[in-house]
């Protein structure tokens, strides 16, 4: 990246951005097949307004970053949760990258969903299980206090996204929530989600320059089960959050 000029990653950048993630001969080509089977289904599923130009850095590297964020503070997760996720951002780009989590990728747009099992299978990521279900539903099944880590990305507010994501963690699991230049406004407002959902803060750390100049991962640890009056029935949290 040259001074004052922002450049735009291409495919080659990753590997030596992400060192940590072994085999890029494997993994690489699996994000780029990815890429090519959203932008074939686009017609009729759209899954992104980033422009082409910009992919590879707003989707595939943000992504990327948040794991290896996420992995400083919690190493070798076995289970993850995506809440939200789309065209599968960040939740099927780590899928591939590291195959030995287990990634649940919710998603409740039942065209997304569908696309998102798509690409897992002709991706042949077996670590990939697609949910068509809203996160305050998937809160109260199989997946309540389940995961070793959660993430959504550009779901909701962050008092909001806590309740949908905090109900899905494990006690002593971190949800993992990248955020704007609003991050710490929204960090003040959410003590009283924090305190309802038995979570503390555990860090905010920015992305390296090369890949946003914008934006952080909050980091919070889930210390004791979910209360039983949370998550609350679809549709509660955004209209009247903590």
């Amino acid at each position: 990246m040259r001074a004052g000029t922002t450049v735009a990653l291409d495919w080659i950048d990753l590997p030596a951005l992400f060192p940590a993630f072994p085999d890029p001969e494997r993994w690489l080509p699996l994000l780029r097949r990815h890429a090519a089977l959203l932008a074939e289904a686009a017609e009729h599923t759209r899954v992104s307004a980033v422009a082409s130009a910009d992919l590879v850095q707003r989707q595939y590297a943000e992504s990327l970053e948040i794991l290896r964020i996420t992995e400083t503070e919690r190493p070798a997760p076995g289970t993850l949760v995506d809440v939200g996720s789309g065209g599968g951002f960040p939740g099927l780009v780590i899928a591939a990258v590291r195959p030995p989590i287990e990634v649940h990728l919710l998603e409740p747009l039942r065209k997304r969903a569908r696309l998102l099992d798509q690409c897992a299978r002709e991706l042949g990521l077996r670590n990939v299980t697609v949910h068509a279900v809203r996160a305050e539903d998937a809160g109260r099944g199989p997946l309540r206090d389940a995961a070793d880590v959660v993430t959504a990305r550009a779901v909701a507010e962050l008092r909001v996204l806590l309740e949908y994501t905090a109900p899905l963690t494990a006690t002593g699991g971190l949800i993992a929530l990248p955020k704007g230049s609003g991050a710490r406004a929204e960090m003040a407002g959410a003590a009283h989600a924090l305190r309802d959902l038995h979570c503390e803060e555990a860090a905010i750390a920015a992305m390296r320059p090369e890949i946003s100049t914008t934006l952080v991962v909050a980091l919070f640890r889930k210390l004791a089960p979910t209360p039983p009056g949370y998550p609350r029935r679809a549709g509660v949290a955004a209209k009247r959050p903590r």
